[in-house]
């Protein structure tokens, strides 16, 4: 019985110490993706690919010994992820909806002059550009932290990377109206994760989320 105490202190220590490294981790990488000096576009998105989705996975698979199929990099429950997928696909749009409708949004979400006179660019940018910062805000966010600390402390671990998602738009300087679109994404992205065990779709669910947005705003604007 004693020997079983001693063995049970001992994994929680372990655990506890996992805990605590891989905050860190987090919080090193954070740092560094909004701090570590750029000076264009391509540099934002390497310093990001970098830092979000390239650190941990190696801090995954050399130091903790765990598969990359831990960040949701699988199709896991496909039943739950089409279900939910479909759903909060139709309350983020609503939520926008509400936004554009009833706040200041529309006169504050802004779009490149490029974007909204040109179809070609506006493809290229949600396709490529658009695309590529989604996923690896779904990756980081709802693969990494989300599901890392889901096994911990449960659906309190969608709130947990929302409130921390919001931290660090902060210091950004972006004005809330210009960053809504995401925290909204953020929340309910964390809903479809959480039930599906896999950002794949939450990935399509905010990517299609975002060119239905530009697209309607850009109607308007014409």
């Amino acid at each position: 019985m004693r020997y079983y105490h001693k063995r049970k202190l001992s994994s929680r220590l372990i655990e506890n110490k996992e805990i605590v490294i891989t905050s860190g981790v987090i919080v090193f990488c954070l740092l560094l993706s909004l701090f570590f000096p750029v000076q264009s576009s391509i540099q934002l998105l390497t310093r990001n690919i970098f830092f979000l989705i390239i650190v941990p996975i190696l801090y995954y698979k050399l130091i903790l010994k765990k598969k990359i199929t831990n960040f949701g990099l699988t199709l896991g429950d496909k039943k739950a992820g089409i279900f939910w997928g479909v759903l909060m696909l139709l309350t983020t749009l609503l939520t926008f909806f509400l936004l554009y409708t009833y706040t200041d949004f529309r006169k504050n979400y802004l779009l490149s002059s490029y974007v909204v006179h040109n179809f070609w660019i506006f493809l290229a940018y949600e396709l490529i550009l658009a695309n590529f910062f989604v996923f690896i805000q779904e990756f980081f966010w709802r693969g990494f932290v989300q599901l890392y600390f889901s096994k911990k402390i449960g659906i309190f671990a969608v709130f947990l990377q929302f409130f921390l998602f919001v931290l660090i738009l902060l210091p950004t300087g972006n004005s809330f109206w210009q960053m809504a679109p995401t925290l909204v994404i953020s929340l309910f992205s964390g809903i479809i994760v959480y039930k599906s065990r896999s950002i794949f779709y939450s990935w399509i669910v905010a990517l299609f989320s975002l060119v239905i947005l530009d697209s309607f705003i850009i109607y308007h604007l014409k």
